[in-house]
């Protein structure tokens, strides 16, 4: 994966919360150690373990490169998935989706609207007004299996 494609999808992950901004410089020393000459960004954000999520994010975006942006929403979306079968928490990974709607750019409306859509069902569910909450867990462990 293009270390672009895997830098929206660490800037997206801070953004909704799934991520710390020590997950990213984990990354990029990961990288680091992989590669025989690192990008200076990578560098640079593997030195930044005192910023804050939106300076991380910013640096993130500092990273060169080209990113159909479908890819990352859809690589969140695949991150969301393996937490939910990890620990099977519903509205921890509701929580995360509805945060993600914000960031979903113009040509990722389809995802979007699946993300409204279940999210606000999931709450119904859950509140008891409308909807059955296995029937809704099902089509959201559906929903983000699909990305994978």
């Amino acid at each position: 994966m293009e270390i672009k494609v895997q830098a929206e999808i660490y800037r997206v992950g801070l953004f909704i919360g799934f991520f710390q901004v020590k997950n990213v410089i984990e990354w990029a020393d990961q990288l680091i150690e992989t590669l025989d000459q690192p990008p200076y960004e990578i560098l640079e954000i593997s030195l930044s373990s005192h910023s804050t999520r939106a300076t991380m994010c910013s640096k993130l975006t500092d990273v060169k490169g080209e990113c159909d942006e479908r890819l990352p929403i859809q690589g969140v979306l695949s991150l969301l998935h393996n937490e939910l079968i990890q620990t099977s928490d519903v509205s921890e990974i509701c929580t995360y989706m509805y945060r993600l709607v914000g960031h979903i750019p113009e040509s990722c409306e389809d995802i979007e609207r699946a993300i409204i859509n279940l999210t606000d069902r999931w709450e119904m569910a859950v509140e008891g007004y409308y909807g059955d909450v296995e029937e809704v867990r099902i089509e959201i462990y559906q929903f983000l299996n699909e990305g994978d």
